[in-house]
């Protein structure tokens, strides 16, 4: 009897927190920690990773905190780093961002900010939650209408949600309250009505986090620089190294998923070049 080779499933790197600075060379300046990161510095050693373990995948989606401030600069060469990929390069805004410099700084290149995207058997939704004028998130009841309206017109495919901040209480107080979601069990119960919604994917946290809320996967995904201590209610930081998430999107809505931190060796089952590669189709080989 033949055996059945497994469909090959739709790749994902996310990446998110950059914290890029206007100037090339200056360091963070918001933690004693990190007063000597550069920002540039981590994010280059990340994407270095990403060549070396991740030979091929399908798209890479930076999930929102591009840039510091939200400066033009930051976002410029935000634009020029990721712009070599070889895969289109999908991003959100953070709390951080200015929403607008990001977009006129991307203009017309590979690196772009979409709402949706249809890969194969997967819808992915692009969804800023940092619409609010203080840090926390929130989804707006438009957002939400709009995320159901997509899903009906796309009925027999899964769906993963992106975004900005986390829906989910993470277990640190001052995280959860001033940086929060305001809405975010609203949110979940609105998806969760959807039916398909396979997985939320999100940043902001600076920490790993994957619990499943009602048949739907939250994961949460490390910073590009620095990583927040986890369950403690005042602002502190881990000595972890720069991360990010690969994700494999299976046709019949498994999710295969793992945080990689930087210089950690490829795991099984993300190495190598799938068949439909082979032939030419595009995506990032090395």
């Amino acid at each position: 009897m033949p055996v059945l080779k497994e469909a090959e499933p739709l790749r994902i790197i996310q990446i998110t927190d950059l914290h890029l600075h206007a100037s090339e060379e200056e360091r963070l300046d918001w933690c004693a920690g990190g007063r000597e990161l550069n920002t540039t510095e981590t994010l280059s050693t990340v994407l270095d990773d990403i060549q070396v373990n991740e030979p091929w995948f399908d798209a890479l989606v930076v999930t929102g905190d591009i840039a510091q401030d939200g400066e033009t600069a930051a976002y410029r060469r935000f634009a020029r780093l990721l712009g070599g990929e070889g895969a289109p390069v999908y991003c959100l805004p953070g709390n951080h961002d200015d929403r607008r410099r990001l977009a006129a700084a991307l203009g017309d290149g590979t690196v772009s900010m979409p709402r949706q995207v249809v890969m194969r058997d997967w819808l992915l939704l692009f969804v800023d939650s940092a619409c609010r004028s203080d840090n926390r998130g929130e989804i707006s009841t438009i957002q939400l209408a709009w995320i159901e309206a997509m899903a009906a017109r796309h009925p027999e495919h899964h769906i993963v949600v992106f975004t900005h901040h986390h829906p989910v209480p993470v277990g640190s107080k001052w995280l959860d309250g001033e940086y929060g979601m305001v809405n975010g069990e609203a949110m979940l119960a609105h998806l969760g009505g959807i039916g398909r919604v396979r997985a939320i994917v999100c940043g902001h946290i600076h920490q790993q986090l994957d619990r499943m809320v009602d048949g739907i996967r939250i994961l949460g995904t490390p910073s590009t620089c620095l990583q927040f201590e986890p369950q403690s209610d005042l602002l502190a930081f881990t000595s972890q190294a720069p991360a990010y998430r690969r994700l494999a999107l299976y046709p019949d809505g498994r999710i295969d998923t793992a945080v990689v931190f930087s210089h950690q060796p490829a795991g099984p089952g993300f190495t190598g070049a799938p068949d439909r590669y082979r032939n030419g189709v595009p995506g990032r080989a090395f």
